[in-house]
């Protein structure tokens, strides 16, 4: 017996009784696609999840604080955190950058940030960097470009939403930014970045109410006009608001800040800043891809720190989400079983139905294995048909859950996450389609080796005369 009659016995066999083939084909397929069905939830969650969380943070990065008295799990001080530290954080393997951030200094509090025509940013605070570092860390520009090297120790960078709100010191008004109140996208700034002069001056600050001065603007008497310097404004930075900083913040070296910190001392004796004494609080570690984050994070936490990052919420979803998805799979995978034992019922009968014809083709000298091949390719057949068909049942489910179910379930889990977005919460990749098909048949395979070898174990004789 040839290979192509194997293949048409096969098959004519299976089209003798249509609808025990198509029942049992129905068991493989229901299996089949329950499994493809709760494993694309897994993969489309996990991607849906991880492009909420991209909107609110960035996933690549680590947080590290360290404010004073600080302790750790065991109850040992936290280190500080200096130059040389940082350092360390670079050192460790699939580390991009490292950036430490001092802040908590802000115009309009402690420092003018004015225009030449009249106009003091409201409240943006300073954000002492390593200036030289940004574009390595992940900033990207809006317009202008990044300090180089022979900038002054003036150079700034600016958020992007930067002087959305300043105050007219000369008639005691603020003015806004113009926006578009169906996106709340700004339209226009009362400032222009790139093209006005900004000048920088200590407040004087009231012990008693701690409200600046803003009478020292421009005047040529005030003791401290000598500290007035012009900022040299190199670039806006294309921020979002997952880095309130890179929106509302000023970028400046931390050599820089110092200076700023030690103008405004001496011109408030009596409303000191804490100057700064080597120590960072925050430090932020970039990592080259966030499925390295979580070992890059153990290492800054084996140095003693105490560091987190939004992958570890991603990863407690996915957790909830891949338990669930984990139950759902099992029933798919009983349903698969019971499949299995419907193949073996039906592959015996087959056998006892055609116990003659068997006895026949042993007679004429037909090899048994070829006889054990015939059967089990009636079940592989019959895994092969199920898992084509479940796959495409699979795929209808999934349009249908992506379209009627897909932003409703990320609208629950993120508060209004994707509107007017593509969202797929169900996502069938094509190994997972080829994993399925392969499953299926191997079920069916499994399934139709007990009949299969039983079929070959039939005497001959007894069965020419079985009726």
């Amino acid at each position: 017996m040839r290979n192509i009659d194997i293949v048409r016995t096969c098959l004519r066999n299976l089209t003798k009784r249509k609808l025990r083939t198509l029942l049992t084909v129905s068991g493989v397929f229901i299996g089949t696609s329950a499994i493809i069905v709760m494993m694309s939830l897994g993969i489309g969650m996990d991607i849906e999840l991880t492009k909420m969380l991209e909107q609110w943070a960035d996933l690549t990065k680590i947080e590290i604080n360290n404010y004073g008295g600080m302790v750790d799990e065991d109850g040992n001080p936290v280190p500080d955190i200096t130059d040389d530290v940082i350092q360390s954080f670079k050192d460790i393997n699939h580390v991009k950058s490292v950036m430490p951030f001092y802040t908590n200094f802000y115009s309009g509090e402690q420092i003018a940030v004015y225009t030449s025509d009249g106009k003091a940013l409201s409240w943006s605070p300073f954000v002492g960097v390593y200036m030289d570092e940004l574009e390595n860390f992940g900033y990207r520009l809006k317009e202008g470009r990044f300090k180089q090297q022979g900038d002054p120790p003036t150079t700034v960078l600016f958020g992007n939403e930067v002087g959305s709100n300043v105050y007219l010191y000369e008639y005691d008004e603020y003015e806004g930014a113009e926006y578009d109140y169906e996106t709340w996208e700004i339209i226009s700034l009362p400032i222009d970045h790139m093209n006005d002069e900004f000048f920088v001056i200590p407040l004087t600050r009231n012990p008693d109410t701690w409200m600046p001065d803003y009478s020292v603007i421009g005047s040529k008497t005030a003791p401290h006009m000598e500290y007035n310097e012009e900022l040299n404004v190199v670039g806006v930075l294309d921020g979002d608001w997952s880095d309130y900083n890179s929106v509302r913040g000023i970028f400046i070296d931390i050599g820089y800040m110092k200076n700023l910190i030690a103008a405004y001392n001496e011109v408030n004796p009596d409303a000191q800043y804490a100057e700064f004494d080597g120590v960072y609080n925050n430090v932020s570690v970039r990592v080259d891809d966030m499925n390295h984050v979580p070992q890059v994070e153990e290492q800054i936490k084996a140095m003693g720190y105490q560091a987190w990052s939004y992958n570890q919420i991603r990863e407690n979803m996915m957790q909830q989400i891949g338990t669930i998805q984990l139950l759902l799979a099992a029933l798919g995978a009983v349903s698969l079983f019971v499949a299995a034992l419907n193949i073996t019922n039906t592959m015996i009968m087959a056998i006892v139905e055609r116990t003659k014809e068997i006895g026949i083709m042993k007679v004429l000298g037909c090899d048994v294995g070829k006889i054990r091949l015939m059967f089990l390719g009636e079940s592989a057949t019959i895994g092969f048909l199920g898992g084509l068909v479940g796959i495409l049942m699979s795929l209808g489910f999934s349009f249908i859950i992506n379209n009627f179910l897909g932003e409703m379930f990320m609208n629950a889990m993120g508060g209004g996450y994707g509107m007017g977005e593509d969202i797929k919460i169900s996502v069938i990749p094509p190994y997972l389609a080829f994993a399925a098909l392969v499953i299926s048949m191997a079920v069916g395979i499994v399934a139709g080796l007990y009949p299969a070898h039983r079929s070959v174990k039939i005497s001959a004789l007894s069965a020419i005369s079985h009726e």
